[in-house]
């Protein structure tokens, strides 16, 4: 029991929790990583705002106000060079609820270019294993569902994620592969696989559907080595 006898059911705090003691390295593996050895290899954060952080570290070098506009427009043209069709493709998926889209989801112009930078510095990743040659990105989910916050221009929460990541490393010039990967109760594993952000990620070729794990799974792979 927590404090005061109170539970905390707040998401950050359940992960944590339930994350203790688990060997990145075979997570890793599960996640399918064919050259996960040792934990040396392995680097693992929770609670990633990795945007964010690089732009506080490139204000470093420069002064912020000056910095912006520059990564601005180049956050912008990697996303018309490897997102150029994704509204289209997000349209044209065939799970109705999916098609809700307002007119400046995934549109980004000369005008939306701040509000787009503001979506990627502000996109939280829960678990983030870096390997020599991965990126995988991890969404851990108990009670809520998946976000659509349709103000933002990058609207759906797993999408956000995987366009925030990939961006990020072309700007900082990495050739890593994007893994993303989906951790929920065992009673919604069934459901959360049928969702459309799943799907559609699925469809896409950037989410493996055995990589919807359960907190099961993470407890196995906690006990015992792969």
């Amino acid at each position: 029991m927590g404090i005061l006898g109170i539970e905390n059911r707040t998401e950050n705090w359940k992960t944590a929790q339930l994350l203790r003691g688990l060997s990145e390295v075979n997570l890793a593996r599960r996640l399918g990583e064919p050259d996960a050895t040792l934990a040396d290899d392995i680097r693992i954060e929770l609670f990633w705002y990795g945007v964010r952080d690089a732009v506080h570290a490139a204000a470093a070098q420069c002064s912020l106000d000056a910095c912006k506009p520059d990564l601005e427009r180049a956050a912008a043209k990697i996303y018309h060079s490897q997102f150029a069709d994704l509204r289209q493709q997000i349209r044209d998926f065939e799970q109705q609820p999916f098609l809700r889209l307002k007119r400046h989801n995934y549109v980004v112009s000369q005008e939306t270019q701040k509000d787009f930078l503001n979506n990627l510095r502000n996109t939280e990743i829960d678990i983030v294993l870096e390997t020599p040659e991965r990126l995988f990105i991890g969404e851990a989910k108990h009670e809520s569902g998946f976000g659509g916050d349709g103000k933002l221009i990058l609207v759906h929460q797993l999408i956000r994620q995987f366009v925030t990541a990939t961006i990020l490393l072309d700007l900082l010039g990495e050739k890593k592969e994007v893994v993303p990967f989906v951790v929920v109760d065992d009673g919604n594993l069934r459901s959360v696989k049928n969702t459309a952000q799943v799907n559609f990620m699925v469809d896409q070729g950037w989410l493996k559907a055995e990589n919807v794990l359960s907190w099961r799974e993470i407890d196995d792979i906690k006990e015992k080595a792969l």
